[in-house]
């Protein structure tokens, strides 16, 4: 079943959606009609404002300021990188290095692509490896700028793009039996071809750490990993896991 939007952390200034892959953050400019994340959001809290978004095969956290006179407060800590973003991802190939810094400056082009070029603008990703496998990594990213497609882009730049990235990377959709060999897997009784595992862009945000309006306290709102890239981690897991 298809994941569905709810809401992640609610006070008086701000709430925090959980955006399903396959949901535009904001409406399409040419499909207004087309249901959005803000649109959701709006049917409950009518003056709402997205402080941020997530590329439409992204999961995971949207923040919304409710208040017009919190959006400047809110706002104003992303302008200024005092948010603290985290995100998952399963990436093509094992990465070697435990962790590292991806500092390497971003240009969008006019189609909308975005390339590493000294016209880009700075940009920054730290990272970590959480667990290799036979031919993955499964990492933390945390995006120390907000560039559009940035982690996506600067992963593809050390060889290892984000599992089914279409436009960065090298594979589309995700099949079992590219992991548990293609002799190991059997149809299914009513298939007539497999299926894919997994087919969209392995990119969550998971977690979010930003100043509270008034108070300035520190919050932190945090996301589970989605059942559809959960499932890939638990094959990976159970058909390439490492042997130590």
């Amino acid at each position: 079943m298809r994941d569905k939007p709810g809401i992640l952390f609610d006070n008086e200034s701000i709430v925090a959606l959980y955006k399903p892959s396959g949901l535009l953050s904001v409406p399409d400019r040419y499909r207004e009609d087309k249901i959005s994340a803000a649109l959701w959001i709006l049917s409950m809290y009518p003056d709402a404002r997205p402080l941020h978004r997530l590329d439409f095969e992204t999961s995971g956290i949207l923040l919304f300021c409710k208040i017009p006179e919190a959006f400047g407060w809110y706002s104003d800590q992303f302008e200024n990188r005092s948010v603290s973003k985290t995100y998952l991802a399963i990436t093509e190939g094992r990465i070697i290095q435990d962790d590292g810094l991806i500092d390497q400056p971003l240009f969008t082009q006019s189609t909308g692509k975005v390339i590493i070029s000294r016209r880009g603008k700075e940009s920054q990703t730290q990272w970590k490896v959480l667990e290799r496998f036979l031919r993955h990594s499964y990492v933390e990213a945390n995006p120390l700028t907000g560039r559009t497609h940035q982690i996506r882009v600067h992963f593809a730049s050390l060889g290892h793009p984000l599992l089914c990235d279409s436009v960065y990377g090298t594979s589309g959709e995700f099949f079992l039996s590219s992991i548990k060999g293609k002799h190991r897997y059997r149809l299914g009784k009513d298939e007539e071809t497999e299926k894919p595992l997994f087919s969209r862009t392995s990119l969550h945000s998971s977690g979010i750490e930003i100043n509270e309006y008034k108070s300035n306290k520190r919050i932190r709102i945090e996301c589970p990993i989605p059942r559809d890239m959960n499932v890939v981690l638990l094959k990976l897991k159970q058909y390439a896991g490492l042997k130590h």
